[in-house]
């Protein structure tokens, strides 16, 4: 929901928590919730991004301001920064200054560097040579690391073999097989994303996301009774997860079977009744016998 808000992938979202720029209010059944500051921080991030402005080259420069201005926690939610041409001013009241004075944020050659960065990642897989097992459980979260650089870099494919290396070094895991599934969603494997779905709801049956996720891809795949089934059941597991109400309904919509997506099109116009997807559920209901 936040990304329909801000206009961006659910990836970039995830990249962002990751890196530690969005910070989430709670947590339920491995679902993270964001508070209206993340919005505004969110939006920041897009609109910085949006001009080409490499996120490894964004993280140094956030640092750098945090050096500058000691007294400010978090630039992205405190400051409002400005792109000069390939400079990065910050505005403080009513002025734009140069953290340092004088000091110009200059983007062109952190870009080139990080491009350098990421041509030295090792083969994803690196996992082939059999480390021992000590060996190979310590390079897990090292592998995890360097497939969210490279699906965060647009690099799907090689996201996706570093990711099974991950798996195939540190043993299954919930989280990564999830993270697995939705790069090979925006790959277009829907198959294979199938798969990935399923075993992390193997792992951990709470996974609500997974579930919902899981229920999105059969919905593309056809399968919707399966689809509604599998929403039915993350909100079995989460019944305030209103996105899991949102497309239950939709799914119900189009079996023919109205009457039943009407109480979920209420219950989710009550979760959330300022989504982008809110003014839908209205219409529906309006449309409701």
């Amino acid at each position: 929901m936040l990304a329909e808000l801000v206009g961006v992938d659910v990836s970039r979202i995830r990249a962002w928590q990751r890196r530690g720029w969005l910070i989430a209010q709670n947590q339920t059944h491995r679902l993270w919730y964001f508070d209206f500051l993340e919005v505004t921080v969110a939006r920041q991030l897009a609109e910085l991004l949006s001009h080409g402005i490499s996120p490894r080259s964004l993280g140094r420069k956030l640092s750098e301001i945090e050096r500058r201005f000691p007294d400010v926690r978090r630039p992205l939610a405190e400051l409002s920064l400005v792109l000069d041409g390939r400079t990065l001013l910050v505005r403080r009241g009513d002025e734009l200054v140069e953290p340092g004075g004088q000091l110009r944020l200059d983007f062109e050659s952190l870009d080139s560097d990080e491009e350098g960065e990421l041509a030295t990642l090792p083969s994803p897989g690196i996992f082939l040579s059999r480390p021992s097992p000590g060996e190979s459980r310590a390079a897990g979260p090292q592998l995890a690391q360097w497939a969210a650089e490279l699906d965060e870099a647009g690099d799907l494919a090689g996201a996706a073999e570093m990711y099974r290396s991950a798996l195939a070094a540190a043993g299954p895991q919930p989280e990564l097989c999830f993270q697995l599934a939705e790069v090979l969603y925006r790959a277009g494997d829907l198959a294979a994303a199938r798969e990935r779905y399923f075993v992390a709801l193997e792992l951990d049956e709470d996974y609500v996301e997974a579930r919902l996720n899981l229920g999105c891809v059969l919905a593309e795949l056809g399968e919707r009774e399966l689809a509604a089934a599998a929403f039915a059941g993350a909100i079995r597991s989460h019944e305030a997860y209103a996105d899991a109400h949102y497309h239950l309904a939709r799914t119900l919509d189009e079996l023919g079977r109205a009457d039943e997506a009407r109480p979920h099109w209420q219950r989710f116009a009550e979760l959330a009744p300022d989504s982008p997807w809110a003014d839908e559920a209205r219409e529906r209901l309006q449309l409701a016998p």
